[in-house]
């Protein structure tokens, strides 16, 4: 479906890119991704945020040049575009399955969050039953009322950011940060790798850009999302190597959450409690999208109606969540998503953009002749 195919009063502005790309890289990834890139590149774990902030912006506009080059239409049109009506279904199903893993990784990950700081003994599938209730309520409303929930939910935790004054008065910046670029450059890319697979999501541009007003300008509303996503991810980094010890940040799972955990107030003591609860904002969000874009893959694929697709993925996803019992569980899981994550983040676009070419090209010469 075109975007002339939408009806005007759905479309939206273009600046909801920006949204959608915040809260599908701004999730559980916030909470837990230094470790994991310090570990590769040490205290230069910064510069590595930024090189593959780099990388993901070259990635961006290869994505944005395959879209203008298909009018805007989504990936799942483009694949049958490509491939044809079986194989391009197989590979909008693949599609499918990976925003499927990532929409358990992030849920149960934030409920394993829960467990540890707040609700120790409350069952999984009781906070699973919370978010589908909250979920099925907002889909019914369309990608326009998801826009607005996120719009909404980003705003009330954004004040959370100004809050990190209290860590960087506190941090020892020329002691943790100094000299820069001790790592190799191998070193460096493997933080780099390991950094890919917390930045992944902006590629939910594939999905979302045919129901923009002018979708030609959604390029510029994204570069700048993504932008602003790569320097809050450079801060938080930057402010946990110069207030972490490196055995701190090492065995320290969720980094930014303890980054909070210092500041206090007269009359609340455990701001991290609050983050925690707001921070529920930011996955039901992110959650909405991930289930609007696999409802709406199911339709294209088996034709079933959107309601029912949603149900379907809900279930199976309760019984994953389910089985998650242990910590080795998750970062099993965990492991597996943040390979998916640059592979059809950083990987397959480049992929599809060369296919795009050759493709369009060879159809290109054999019309003209």
């Amino acid at each position: 479906m075109s975007n002339k195919e939408v009806e005007s009063p759905a479309l939206l502005h273009p600046m909801f890119t920006m949204v959608f790309m915040f809260v599908t890289q701004i999730s559980i990834g916030m909470l837990a991704f230094q470790k994991y890139v310090y570990r590769e590149s040490e205290h230069d774990a910064w510069i590595s945020v930024v090189v593959a902030g780099l990388f993901a912006h070259i990635i961006l506009f290869l994505i944005m040049k395959t879209l203008k080059r298909y009018q805007y239409q989504d990936l799942f049109h483009i694949h049958v575009r490509l491939f044809g009506k079986w194989f391009g279904g197989a590979c909008n199903l693949i599609i499918i399955c990976y925003w499927f893993s990532v929409s358990v990784y992030i849920l149960r990950n934030y409920i394993e969050v829960l467990h540890i700081w707040i609700f120790a003994e409350v069952p999984v599938w009781v906070f699973t039953a919370i978010f589908f209730a909250l979920i099925i309520y907002a889909l019914s409303g369309g990608l326009r009322v998801i826009g607005i929930v996120s719009l909404v939910n980003l705003l009330l935790v954004g004040w959370m950011a100004v809050l990190l004054y209290l860590p960087i008065r506190q941090a020892e910046w020329k002691l943790q940060l100094l000299p820069i670029m001790q790592a190799s450059l191998g070193e460096i890319m493997m933080g780099s790798l390991a950094m890919g697979a917390t930045l992944g999501g902006f590629e939910v541009v594939y999905y979302v850009s045919h129901r923009m007003k002018q979708p030609h300008r959604i390029s510029t509303y994204a570069q700048l999302g993504l932008l602003f996503v790569n320097i809050l991810y450079v801060i938080v980094m930057l402010v946990s190597i110069g207030y972490y010890s490196e055995h701190q940040i090492l065995n320290n799972s969720w980094g930014t959450l303890s980054l909070f955990k210092i500041v206090q107030f007269a009359f609340l003591e455990r701001l991290e409690f609050v983050l925690i609860m707001l921070w529920l904002l930011i996955i039901v969000a992110n959650l909405l999208v991930n289930y609007w874009i696999m409802t709406q893959g199911l339709h294209r694929v088996f034709h079933v109606k959107r309601k029912y697709a949603c149900i379907v993925i809900m279930l199976m996803a309760l019984v994953c969540n389910m089985l998650l019992k242990t910590g080795d569980q998750l970062a099993v899981v965990s492991g597996l998503v943040g390979k998916f994550s640059i592979l059809f983040s950083f990987v397959y676009p480049v992929v599809i953009y060369i296919i795009a070419h050759i493709v369009e090209g060879v159809r290109s010469r054999a019309k003209e002749a």
